[in-house]
């Protein structure tokens, strides 16, 4: 037994001193006077029938003794250990998509919280709590907290739960490591997902999930035919069969609606005809199931059409331009070209293209592209050293730089199942920063970067006409992710799942970019912070609907460009849990810890008891 505040027990000094003044009270004398005699001796007659008369003094200081002491105690405070009988607790809730379905007015998220806070409340004094956020990665958000007051206030700060796709088994190996660590005994899992039956190994379930109905658009696609409209959608009713009433909108304006008969538990896709784009060119399609259920975030989706179209003009500087020619053709890219002799730097182009010729300077606006310079040039961060004619041809390497998202935006769509041959190529040694996508014999061959202006360029150290590599497949997607490089278009896609990381090119010309999520006020914004040269920004999504960014350039024009965000397949209905997943081993290290018993409340009766003796005695010698 131990005191939480043992300064009180100087309050058992109370009692000598109370001793004392017993013994020295004053021992005054009675004298009886005539006119009260009779009274006097009637009350003496009435005593001596009381055999308890003569101990009411002693049993008062006994009594009043035993309050003062039961006072201090109680005032101390005493706390009872109780070896083996209190657990340290963790609790794993699970922070997925659908732990945000709403039933009644209460997420699966929040009732998770709940059974939490229950178990926490009915916990025997002296337990401590570990709380572990079962996120896209695990959080730990507390350990081995011992206040349940405390413990209450981080459940009461957790944030909603998170769009992500999250896993369970590796929150569940996160507690495992605190049973091998000795710092858990017992684990509760707060999760909607099905652990029925006896698939758990020293984990309790707390269910958080009611059967709620839920409907999802699992996906969605369209086609036009002249005029006609026709879209593709892919339904699931999870807990029931229902007939669902679907919206359709183009360009944001509403179509009408068609209704597809879907079978619970069953992903199906649904030919939905009879609609007209009226004449108007797609920017947009939406599909919404008209009914409410459990999670509203998977009952709509939005496909934006790559329709950003970006007008290029290219100056191609080439004696031979067949190839260049028909590239530039197949991409829609606006070119002109002129032989070398008749050469001259000329601004109003996005892209200048020398073809096995060197340029006395390099442009301050716009892209440059060389293919086969044998020779350096100013200002372009490489060096030309010897030619190198093989005896055999040379086979080209992909980098595989996947690291890099430049390097996977720059070999985006290619296959690399093609041998790329050379017979003649030029040595080139770099001095500034580029990303190389191709090399021969392990010098780089195909590469992009910065000039010293901080123009971009795109560097082939190899005239095309001396490899196979035009009449390959993958020469059409490297070439348009290279155009696309030189005058970037800021979105390549439109359509990403939560989590998703959107790739933001970012053009020179470009100033400011900010992005307005669908949980944010119409007046909120998210700026894109990036520095000078940058050339891509990595945006992580985290929100679902549609989204938009707004691109603001040099001359202060701005471009708005959307894309939507739907939420991970995965996550739309809660899947049942795999037995492999949801086990934990007891060690030697798994023990339980010692519980506390610190109730005042029967001292403090008795010490009331006590003092209400103490008060009956005092009245009965009065009266």
């Amino acid at each position: 037994m131990s005191f939480l505040f043992p300064f009180a027990l100087f309050g058992l000094l109370a009692i000598p001193a109370l001793i004392i003044i017993y013994i020295l009270r004053n021992k005054y004398k009675e004298e009886t006077a005539p006119s009260t005699y009779i009274w006097e001796m009637a009350a003496k007659l009435l005593k001596r029938k009381n055999p308890l008369s003569r101990f009411e003094h002693l049993l008062a200081l006994i009594v009043q003794c035993l309050a003062i002491a039961v006072f201090s105690v109680a005032l101390a405070h005493p706390v009872f250990t109780l070896e083996g009988q209190a657990d340290d607790i963790v609790f794993i809730l699970d922070a997925s998509s659908s732990m945000g379905m709403v039933h009644e007015g209460q997420t699966r998220y929040e009732k998770g919280i709940e059974l939490i806070q229950e178990k926490v409340d009915n916990a025997v004094n002296g337990c401590t709590f570990t709380l572990i956020l079962a996120e896209k990665e695990p959080r730990l958000v507390c350990q081995k907290v011992d206040d349940v007051s405390t413990f209450t206030m981080y459940l009461e700060n957790l944030k909603a739960p998170t769009k992500n796709e999250t896993s369970l088994v590796d929150s569940v190996a996160l507690a495992q490591n605190l049973f091998n660590e000795g710092k858990a005994n017992l684990c509760y899992l707060a999760t909607d997902q099905d652990c029925s039956g006896e698939i758990l190994s020293n984990i309790e379930w707390l269910d958080c999930s009611d059967n709620e109905e839920n409907y999802s658009i699992l996906g969605l696609d369209y086609k036009v035919e002249g005029t006609g409209l026709k879209f593709f959608i892919t339904l699931n009713s999870y807990a029931s069969d229902k007939d669902l009433e679907v919206k359709f909108y183009l360009n944001n304006q509403e179509l009408g609606s068609k209704t597809c008969q879907c079978v619970k538990g069953v992903t199906q896709t649904f030919e939905c005809k009879g609609f007209t784009t009226q004449g108007y060119a797609v920017q947009s399609v939406k599909a919404v199931i008209n009914a409410t259920d459990g999670l509203m975030d998977d009952n709509s989706f939005t496909i934006y059409p790559n329709t950003q179209q970006i007008n290029t003009k290219a100056l191609i500087v080439s004696s031979a331009p067949t190839y260049l020619e028909a590239i530039f053709k197949a991409m829609n890219v606006e070119y002109t070209v002129v032989p070398p002799t008749k050469y001259k730097l000329v601004g109003g182009y996005d892209i200048y293209v020398y073809d096995s010729f060197k340029p006395t300077a390099l442009p301050e606006i716009g892209a440059s592209m060389f293919f086969g310079l044998k020779n350096s040039v100013e200002g372009a961060g490489f060096l030309a050293s010897a030619e190198v004619i093989p005896d055999e041809s040379t086979t080209l390497a992909w980098t595989n730089n996947e690291d890099s998202s430049l390097y996977r935006t720059l070999t985006r769509g290619i296959g690399m199942n093609r041998d790329i041959l050379l017979k003649q190529y030029v040595n080139y040694s770099l001095v500034n920063n580029f990303t190389t996508i191709l090399t021969a014999n392990k010098k780089p061959a195909v590469f992009v970067g910065r000039t010293d202006v901080q123009t971009r360029e795109v560097v082939f150290n190899f005239d095309l006409h001396n490899s196979n590599l035009p009449l390959l497949y993958d020469f059409v997607p490297l070439m348009r992710n290279l155009v696309d490089y030189c005058k970037p278009r800021t979105l390549l896609d439109f359509d990403y799942e939560v989590g998703d990381k959107a790739t933001l090119n970012i053009a020179d010309e470009i100033t400011k970019i900010t992005i307005h999520r669908p949980d944010m006020k119409p007046d909120e914004a998210e700026p894109i912070a990036f520095e000078k040269g940058q050339e891509q920004y990595q945006y992580e999504t985290r929100t679902v609907g549609e989204h938009l960014i707004t691109v603001t350039y040099q001359d202060g024009s701005t471009k708005e460009i959307n894309f939507f965000v739907h939420m991970n397949k995965p996550e739309t209905v809660a899947q049942p849990a795999a037995q492999a997943n949801f086990a934990l081993a007891i060690t030697e290290n798994t023990v339980k810890g010692d519980g506390l018993l610190d109730n005042i409340l029967p001292i403090i009766i008795a010490a009331a008891a006590f003092f209400a003796a103490d008060w009956i005695l005092y009245t009965h010698e009065q009266y």
